[in-house]
């Protein structure tokens, strides 16, 4: 096994240009990335969220909700996560954050948003190489740019939408940044030797953090850090702030799922939320078990199959009986935590394929140590075959501008449509009911929906499923809609496209 404290870094080659870096890279996806952003306006859940939670009144996102209040500080944050938490459920940071950028606008949501973003990319490549920034390539970022970009469960509703983003993008953050400095000292031995006094007190913070994050993360990091525990322990390596970083990991991990709320809010939605496909008495069925493959664990884990490509590689090439490394066993507990996660998935009713987010992260994380193994054979084919990797690069890069093409088309439009939408109730705003049309996402939203079994963009299901407002006045949304833009009643014309 090579030794990971040797440094192996992409050499100059006449592959690409010397000003297309990784940075550039980075800061090209970003660039698009933030438009995505600023064309997305507050849908969905992002406008209830707006208001303080009334747990005493059903909450803000069932039919027929009543009048509520705006959130106009941080003191109603407060009160309405109090809310939140004994009524509905315990994503306190994810939901605290929705709610605060709900009250302060969308811009700077946007701004921020596409910095966390660049993090995260940024951080999955040290857990998983263990290297400092000065060893990143065009390589890694490269990898990690198809990663996330086209391989990320619903991507559109986890890292663009501000109330999924908040909720899983920013907490894989949180769930990651407590996982970096077991994965450094695990891939260096002499991090922390002397750990600052800080270590511990950071971790305890860091570590309530990841465990209340939400629950699919918090499961994956648990498990994961569990098993880092036991590695530490027999190296004699085991140390205060790993110990207390776990403790806190556990008590956020109980904060979050043992949350007052979370069988109110089943009851509640079981009494009031319409679900033709799964009615609550069809529940831990044959049923749920085929929904939940189909629509959460096969979606998720089919595009973890180009992402353990370098894995399978790395271990083939591996000589017979050396195939237990330090590598392979840093891979083979992010993909038992990641399985372990999707497989619970099937147990829990309506489970989404959003729920295989953090997931994902840990096989991208694992497929980066593959890929850092497999550098200096790739430095080498690289120099053998510059046309072929040119070529490659050229391919890799058409694809990513024709379909980032068709996603700001796709999202142009419906911005353009729901500014419009605000000008024409705007005009109407004394009538006691503005009847509008439906917005209609461009037909090859659809056709990209159907072909990838994820949502990359507004889609026809996407609209119909809560991010348009619907054709019935006592719909949630429609309601909270109306209040927080200052208007009588709205709703759409047509037909209810949630049907099944």
């Amino acid at each position: 096994m090579a030794e990971h404290d040797d440094v192996r870094i992409e050499k100059n080659t006449t592959v690409l240009p010397s000003w297309l870096s990784w940075q550039a890279i980075l800061l090209v996806v970003a660039a698009v990335f933030f438009v995505r952003n600023m064309l997305l306006p507050l849908v969905s859940d992002d406008i209830p969220y707006a208001f303080i939670w009334d747990g005493a009144d059903r909450g803000n996102l069932l039919d027929g909700v009543g009048e509520r209040v705006r959130i106009t500080s941080f003191y109603d944050i407060v009160v309405s996560q109090w809310s939140h938490y004994f009524t509905w459920g315990g994503r306190i940071l994810g939901i605290g954050l929705t709610q605060f950028f709900a009250w302060q606008g969308k811009l700077p949501f946007n701004i921020l948003n596409t910095i966390v973003f660049a993090a995260l990319i940024v951080l999955m490549f040290r857990l998983g190489t263990g290297e400092i920034l000065k060893h990143m390539n065009r390589t890694y970022m490269i990898w990690l740019i198809i990663a996330v970009w086209f391989l990320l469960p619903d991507p559109f509703l986890t890292v663009l939408w501000m109330c999924g983003s908040c909720v899983y993008l920013w907490m894989a953050l949180l769930e990651c940044l407590f996982l970096l400095p077991y994965c450094l000292k695990y891939w260096h031995s002499d991090f922390w030797e002397a750990p600052p006094r800080w270590s511990v007190p950071v971790m305890a913070v860091s570590g309530l953090a990841a465990g209340w994050s939400v629950e699919t993360g918090a499961a994956a990091v648990a498990f994961i850090t569990f098993f880092a525990l036991i590695y530490f322990w027999r190296q004699g390596q085991l140390e205060r702030w790993m110990v207390v970083g776990y403790i806190f990991l556990c008590v956020g991990t109980l904060m979050l799922t043992q949350a007052p709320g979370e069988m109110h809010r089943l009851e509640l939605q079981r009494e009031f939320e319409y679900n033709p496909a799964l009615p609550p008495e069809m529940y831990w069925t044959s049923l749920m078990f085929y929904i939940n493959f189909d629509e959460c664990f096969w979606p998720v884990t089919k595009f973890w199959l180009p992402l353990l490509v370098p894995v399978a590689l790395y271990i083939y090439r591996l000589p017979a009986g050396h195939r237990l490394n330090k590598v392979t066993l840093f891979q083979g507990v992010f993909l038992a935590a990641a399985m372990v996660v999707m497989i619970i998935m099937m147990f829990v009713p309506m489970a989404s394929a959003r729920a295989g987010f953090f997931p994902t992260v840990c096989i991208i994380i694992l497929s980066l140590a593959a890929l850092r193994e497999l550098m200096p054979e790739l430095n080498l084919f690289a120099k053998d075959h510059i046309g072929l990797c040119r070529g490659a690069f050229c391919v890799v890069a058409a694809i990513w501008l024709v379909v980032s093409g068709i996603l700001l088309h796709v999202e142009w439009s419906v911005y353009q449509q729901w500014t419009q939408r605000i000008d024409y109730i705007n005009a109407r705003a004394h009538q006691e009911l503005v009847v509008v049309h439906q917005i209609d996402a461009p037909p090859i939203a659809d056709e990209m929906a159907e072909w990838s079994e994820s949502c990359y963009t507004w889609n026809t299901g996407i609209l119909a499923w809560g991010s348009d407002l619907e054709p019935r006045p006592e719909g949630s949304h429609n309601i909270m809609y109306a209040q927080y833009y200052g208007w009588k009643k709205v709703m759409t014309d047509g037909e209810d496209r949630r049907q099944p």
